[in-house]
């Protein structure tokens, strides 16, 4: 059911599971280069927005409680604007990793590190997680920043662990542990 998703609110957006009407938003910005140039997988389209968010629509109905899958709402648009996955990677160790990608028309004003923060909150506090990972493309310096100011560490390097579109791609591993978190923002100084 729909209402074993869970959903949470922060200052200026809203964490959610995936709705039918989120296509239109998603297919706005998702088949932009620049949202989908580091992810895995081909570049979108119209169709392939649309059956990502069948899917997505789908997963929340059952959801497995492996992963989570959050639509990120602006509030004040009332739209879609990106998304945040977590996913529990070994519940024996409980280990998760995350990811994100929002819409590059957006960049700079701080919503993937506030949504970020809240699923942060979620594994760490709610599921218990001891230790999440992020993957970034080395080339990805937003998400290398957006992981940093969190309180991730780089931990190394996984070469050529991607093939992205026919090309190799390496990857920067981060992570963080539960005994780390909450990490403080160094914009704000706070948690």
């Amino acid at each position: 059911m729909a209402d074993l998703f869970p959903q949470f609110a922060t200052g200026r957006l809203l964490l959610r599971a995936f709705r039918a009407e989120d296509e239109a938003a998603f297919a706005e910005f998702a088949v932009r280069e620049e949202f989908w140039r580091f992810l895995p997988g081909p570049a979108l389209t119209p169709e392939l927005v649309a059956q990502f968010i069948a899917a997505r629509v789908r997963d929340a109905a059952n959801p497995s409680g492996r992963d989570w899958i959050f639509a990120v709402e602006e509030q004040a648009l009332s739209r879609a604007i990106g998304m945040v996955r977590l996913s529990i990677a070994s519940p024996e160790h409980r280990q998760g990793n995350i990811g994100f990608s929002f819409d590059g028309a957006l960049r700079g004003r701080g919503y993937a590190s506030e949504a970020m923060r809240e699923v942060l909150r979620f594994g760490f506090a709610d599921l218990e997680l001891h230790r999440i990972t992020a993957l970034a493309d080395v080339e990805n310096a937003r998400s290398h920043a957006v992981l940093q100011k969190l309180g991730f560490r780089q931990e190394g390097r996984l070469r050529q662990n991607f093939n992205m579109r026919g090309a190799w791609r390496d990857s920067d591993l981060f992570a963080l542990l539960r005994s780390e978190w909450p990490a403080a923002d160094p914009a704000t100084g706070q948690a």
